[in-house]
């Protein structure tokens, strides 16, 4: 019986058949030795949780039997995957000692991936590895393009549609601009009345296109439909409800429809429903 020998590493039973009688008793079983313990081999290096998109990352794997001995050369392979689309990335694998192998990838593509490292075919402790794959540091900053000629640009939001809504602090306006950057529109002007502005600063852009503005110097918030046409207006100077001294930021939570407002001047965030009346 197989499980009598209790053996201490992983190991294949052959039967051999042979016609002559003493010579198949000799040989009745022979032991294919499969050295490493998948379960018992494991990794080491920073490879195995981030890596920077074009940068080589190299992580060592140590082999090893049931007992936690060195063993001879077992049959490792690695391959990097990203989570998101299975991209493959390739991975080189070179052995650096009695018990260890290096493998070196290089990732191409940003995003979580998995590092699968294997054994005879089997997973070893631990794998697969989750690696976070970060932006090469020289792609960070370097503008896809920009938008020039504006007047103290100070709140900026997107549409549905893509479009691109600033709202011009020194030019008393509200700008929207394609995702490409050319100009659509324009609308308001100094003044206090409906449709203008005193220093307007933060913007949103709610779930139906709406572009709400703080109106910071007139103490108010102005909505308009994304072709510019005046829908309402709120708030007046002072510290009560409704009432605003120099708001300058909003956001929106479309799950429950409320607009919080950054009362600058007030010290305080004002919660108002989308039409404009006071969230208790």
């Amino acid at each position: 019986n197989p499980d009598t020998l209790a053996p201490e590493e992983e190991a294949k039973i052959l039967l051999v058949a042979d016609n002559d009688l003493h010579h198949a008793c000799e040989k009745f079983a022979e032991v294919v030795a499969q050295t490493a313990c998948p379960d018992k081999c494991y990794s080491t290096g920073n490879g195995l949780k981030s890596a920077t998109v074009g940068e080589p990352v190299t992580v060592t794997v140590h082999h090893v039997d049931q007992q936690g001995k060195d063993t001879a050369k077992p049959a490792l392979t690695a391959e990097l995957v990203r989570s998101r689309d299975a991209t493959r990335a390739e991975c080189q694998v070179r052995r650096v000692g009695k018990s260890k192998y290096e493998l070196q990838y290089q990732p191409a593509t940003r995003g979580e991936h998995q590092l699968h490292i294997r054994i005879n075919g089997k997973n070893i402790k631990g794998s697969p590895y989750t690696v976070t794959v970060m932006p090469s540091p020289q792609s960070l900053g370097k503008p896809v393009r920009s938008i020039g000629n504006l007047q103290g640009p100070w709140g900026i939001a997107t549409n549905g549609r893509g479009h691109i809504v600033v709202a011009e602090r020194n030019g008393h306006c509200v700008l929207v601009f394609t995702p490409e950057g050319q100009k659509i529109r324009s609308f308001g002007s100094n003044g206090a009345s409906h449709g203008q502005f005193k220093y307007p600063r933060g913007v949103v852009v709610d779930k139906d296109d709406n572009i709400i503005v703080m109106d910071g110097d007139n103490h108010r918030i102005q909505k308009f439909t994304s072709e510019g046409k005046f829908l309402m207006a709120v708030g007046t100077s002072g510290s009560g409800p409704l009432q605003f001294n120099r708001p300058t930021g909003a956001s929106i939570c479309n799950t429950s429809d409320k607009i919080y407002i950054a009362d600058h001047g007030n010290h305080r965030i004002q919660i108002l429903n989308m039409d404009f009346t006071f969230s208790s």
